[in-house]
């Protein structure tokens, strides 16, 4: 036996093994995700093609858990032979083979035909019994939008009021010498116009819900008529025309209007509720990465002027989620309210920054390897812009290094000081 064989017993322990389980380099790398190149390095003992011990380490132990050996004697072994000293020689047992095992076959009869089809008629019916209990307890939404508020000194003899509740449900007005009915449309919207009578007039509605048959709660409004200046509907004063009630949108939500000239406006946004998953993460192995909860905060106010001819407009930068748009002129309690949702963009976008030391990187974005970054060691102070429409493989040498931001979710960073990480993220 020559001397260079002795230098890499490494490698005849790696070759022997991989060799007993029967595989060759090209099915581990695609089993493992470990590079050819380094699969080869690794059994023919020349260390110079590998990336540095870190990363070499987390090879190891990934291909010891893959071949079935003991990953601290790999790393010993390749301590001892990158430093220039020859270990003694080691037998690598052959892996043994599985024992084979006679399995009783499954014996289909007519009564466990009969059992299961019961089972299966049993369950259904208790999730749609639960389902109507839910549906027909539930007491319809009734949200006034315009008037947000009561309104005094309204000089119109109509008002046009506008709202939201359960679609196609039945609006009725109460209340006044003349009540109106109106049906929402199949997103809940509605409008009703209302005539007023000099004074204060007590406005009341409640919807009624046709799939249920149940009624929502009064809601009231005060307009009063004469007594005042200038209302939502009285010539001059503010008429809002974005966003639009119930809107979905993916981008910055976009706030336009009238009002007189020189009125100061205050936007505002409120978090509803935060945005669905938009995607799943898995490790290596198969398991679910949990998604952290998703709160995203509320911009600072956005402060408009109306122009000479009584416009006003601007946008507020909100993350994905459900708000509630509140746009108020400064110098009055009048406001209105509308509900919108900001959906995420198509597909997977974030960045992964390095920070604390270097770390090997594999990104892969649909498929594809990310140029300048996939199969290298980047330093600190990189940062990495991702973009996908479906999936994403990022695999890292020194988890504790990345930290990952994706689709306005933080996971901060990927896991330990030195960890071999690796996460498939796939597009819900």
């Amino acid at each position: 036996m020559t001397a260079d064989h002795e230098l890499h017993k490494l490698g005849e322990v790696l070759r022997t093994a991989r060799e007993a389980k029967g595989v060759d380099l090209a099915r581990v790398e695609r089993d493992t995700k470990i590079r050819t190149r380094y699969l080869s390095a690794l059994e023919s003992g020349d260390y110079r093609e590998l990336p540095g011990s870190v990363y070499t380490k987390g090879f190891l132990r990934n291909y010891a858990a893959y071949l079935g050996l003991d990953a601290e004697y790999l790393i010993d072994l390749y301590r001892l032979e990158s430093a220039g000293v020859t270990p003694e020689r080691l037998t690598v047992p052959t892996p043994p083979r599985p024992i084979a095992t006679r399995r009783r076959g499954f014996v289909l009869t007519p009564g466990a035909v009969v059992a299961a089809l019961l089972t299966v008629g049993v369950g259904i019916f208790v999730v749609y019994l639960v389902s109507e209990f839910v549906t027909f307890a539930r007491t319809p939404e009734l949200r006034i939008t315009d008037p947000a508020t009561d309104v005094a000194g309204y000089q119109g003899t109509a008002y046009t009021i506008r709202g939201v509740t359960e679609p196609n449900s039945r609006v009725t007005v109460s209340g006044l010498p003349e009540n109106p009915t109106v049906t929402a449309d199949a997103k809940g919207a509605f409008e009703v116009r209302v005539e007023l009578l000099p004074g204060p007039n007590l406005v009341t509605l409640v919807a009624s819900d046709p799939l249920t048959g149940r009624d929502s709660a009064e809601v009231h409004r005060t307009i009063e008529v004469g007594t005042g200046g200038p209302s939502p509907s009285a010539p001059g004063a503010m008429a809002l025309t974005a966003p639009e009630e119930g809107a979905t949108l993916t981008g910055p939500v976009e706030i336009s209007g009238t009002a007189a000239p020189g009125t100061v406006v205050n936007a505002t946004a409120a978090l509803v509720s935060p945005p669905a998953a938009s995607m799943r993460v898995k490790t290596l192995a198969g398991q679910d990465v949990p998604i952290p909860a998703a709160s995203p905060a509320p911009p600072a106010a956005l402060m408009l002027t109306a122009g000479t001819d009584g416009a006003f407009s601007g946008s507020l930068p909100l993350a994905a989620g459900t708000w509630d748009v509140t746009i108020t002129p400064a110098a009055a309690e009048q406001a209105m309210t509308r509900r919108v949702t900001v959906a995420l963009a198509a597909g997977l976008h974030g960045t992964l920054t390095v920070s604390g030391g270097p770390s090997y990187l594999e990104i892969d974005e649909d498929g594809r390897p990310k140029e300048g970054v996939s199969g290298r060691v980047s330093n600190a102070g990189t940062t990495v812009q991702l973009a996908a429409q479906t999936t994403l493989r990022i695999r890292v040498g020194n988890a504790g290094a990345v930290h990952l931001m994706l689709n306005g979710v933080d996971f901060g960073t990927m896991g330990g000081n030195g960890a071999v990480v690796e996460w498939s993220v796939t597009r819900l």
